[in-house]
């Protein structure tokens, strides 16, 4: 019998690139990156890496809710790169009254890819709290959760949490460069390249500044306390908006 020719019994099976298991292992809780949104004035925030990390950061430039006959977005994003100085705009962010009944808040951001095409996503709330999302055809959603006060995204039948922004001690009232909150961004398939990062924030754009036209102005108490939140949601019996910590 020709040895040679047994097939290898231990040899392990191939796998396709975009199919293969994907193991974070020890990492798993370990943050991607981790960014500071920080409030210059009404119309501008800005959103910078923490430490010294070789990472994009943010310019968010937003106009007032009530524009008549204005064909501007309500929200603009530019980046400027590590080491850089030039801006280059890279998404838009629309609020919206229309689509189908019964009414629900709805909003779309846009945006522009590495050759210049652009995709646009559409977000809805159905309980004025929680904002889906389809990407790729995954549904996503940003929740809001308590103890810390955040907004927490994941898949939407997943416990894992993919990105959370978690609220400091000023909120969305935070003025002349105060921080309004933390975002931490983990492993994952869509948050692995630079692309899916900023679909993140642009989605977590959306229901900050609809809490905020609304009123809702979010805080936590006391000093963040990020680092001892892990990336598995434990379902919570989460109250309505009036028992919310607000300014």
């Amino acid at each position: 019998m020709d040895l040679d020719s047994q097939p290898d019994q231990d040899e392990l099976p191939d796998y396709e690139s975009s199919i293969a298991p994907d193991y974070y292992g020890g990492e798993f809780e370990i943050p991607l990156v981790t960014y500071h949104l920080r409030s210059i004035h009404d119309k501008l925030q800005i959103l910078v890496p923490f430490g010294p990390t070789p990472t994009a950061k943010y310019q968010i430039l937003s106009r007032p809710a009530f524009r008549l006959f204005s064909k501007k977005p309500d929200i603009e994003i530019q980046k400027t790169g590590p080491g850089e100085h030039n801006t280059d705009d890279i998404a838009s962010i629309r609020f919206s009254d229309d689509g189908p009944l019964p009414w629900r808040p709805r909003a779309q951001f846009c945006c522009m890819g590495p050759q210049q095409n652009t995709a646009t996503y559409f977000m809805e709330s159905r309980n004025h709290r929680d904002w889906t999302l389809s990407v790729g055809g995954t549904s996503f959603v940003w929740r809001l959760e308590r103890g810390p006060i955040s907004l927490e995204f994941g898949e939407k039948d997943s416990s894992i949490v993919i990105a959370r922004f978690t609220y400091s001690e000023y909120g969305t009232l935070a003025a002349n460069g105060a921080e309004v909150g933390e975002l931490t961004i983990y492993p994952d398939a869509l948050s692995m390249d630079r692309d899916g990062v900023e679909k993140i924030i642009c989605g977590l754009l959306i229901p900050l500044t609809y809490f905020k036209r609304i009123k809702r102005h979010f805080r936590n108490d006391t000093a963040l306390q990020t680092g001892s939140l892990t990336r598995t949601r434990v379902p919570s019996q989460r109250s309505t908006f009036a028992n919310h910590p607000t300014l």
